[in-house]
């Protein structure tokens, strides 16, 4: 008999999380810029009594981005996303609305962007808004439907710590404003 094993998606993601809440809380704590994490709209149907464990629920709304601040008397929005891929980062990965909602701020002047975790190499980049943009046309035009890798690393937007900023994409955003 064979025996398959479950592939559970609980946790995908989650260390990236983890890491982006660190960093957070480590420049909220320090006044250099004030993020939030935003929370998805549930909606609960049945809660067990007995446990406090939520049985059924359903999402309200279209959540927007992951992440929405202020660095630098500047609006900042951003998701972050990660990949097993090694090669590419699909652009399947982003919901239309989440597009459309990073779009919209960039619009307004904010600093819109993903940040890509390719999970088997290990690094996290800052995809800036623009790049992604200019995917998403050629996507929609019937050109390629993912970033390549070598596109995303070849800029000078890898993530690296900062004491207590395990991922430190204002170092990058400064680099941006600063030209």
């Amino acid at each position: 008999m064979v025996s398959y094993r479950r592939t559970s998606y609980a946790n995908r993601g989650k260390q990236l999380e983890v890491e982006l809440e660190t960093t957070n809380q480590y420049y909220n704590s320090h006044g250099i810029a004030m993020v939030q994490k935003i929370p998805i709209p549930v909606k609960v149907l049945n809660l067990d009594q007995r446990t406090g464990k939520i049985t059924s629920a359903f999402y309200e709304k279209k959540s927007t981005v992951d992440y929405i601040g202020t660095y630098e008397g500047r609006s900042i929005v951003f998701d972050a996303k990660e990949t097993n891929v090694e090669t590419r980062f699909d652009l399947k990965n982003i919901k239309e609305h989440q597009y459309q909602y990073l779009k919209s701020q960039h619009q307004c002047g904010a600093i819109a962007f993903l940040l890509v975790r390719f999970k088997s190499l290990d690094e996290t980049y800052y995809l800036p808004f623009e790049l992604l943009a200019q995917y998403m046309k050629n996507k929609k035009q019937g050109g390629r439907k993912s970033i390549p890798y070598d596109e995303i690393a070849k800029g000078r937007y890898k993530l690296s710590a900062k004491g207590l900023a395990l991922l430190d994409y204002l170092s990058i955003i400064d680099k941006i404003i600063d030209g």
